[in-house]
């Protein structure tokens, strides 16, 4: 959980945890914003073994992390915009 846990120190945001198994953890991670204090809270899965942190709700934005916390590649959520309007 260390890279997470750097993640969000290099971010300046407070880690909110929901809930753990042996594979991931999830819950929010939450910015307080610097004029109005007010919070904004996103939710997020890390995954344990493979250092992937999705970001939003499912499907979400993918970053890869290294041991320090640092992102070492982002994938954008994918587009799940309706053809139904079409």
């Amino acid at each position: 959980m260390g890279p997470l846990v750097y993640y969000c120190r290099w971010r300046g945001v407070q880690l909110r945890l929901r809930g753990r198994d042996e594979h991931a953890v999830w819950g929010q991670l939450v910015e307080r914003g610097r004029e109005d204090g007010e919070e904004r809270a996103e939710s997020f899965r890390f995954d344990l073994h493979t250092w992937e942190l999705w970001l939003g709700d499912p499907p979400g934005r993918r970053l890869q992390l290294d041991e320090l916390g640092v992102v070492e590649s982002e994938e954008p959520a994918p587009d799940v915009s309706s053809s139904a309007d079409d």
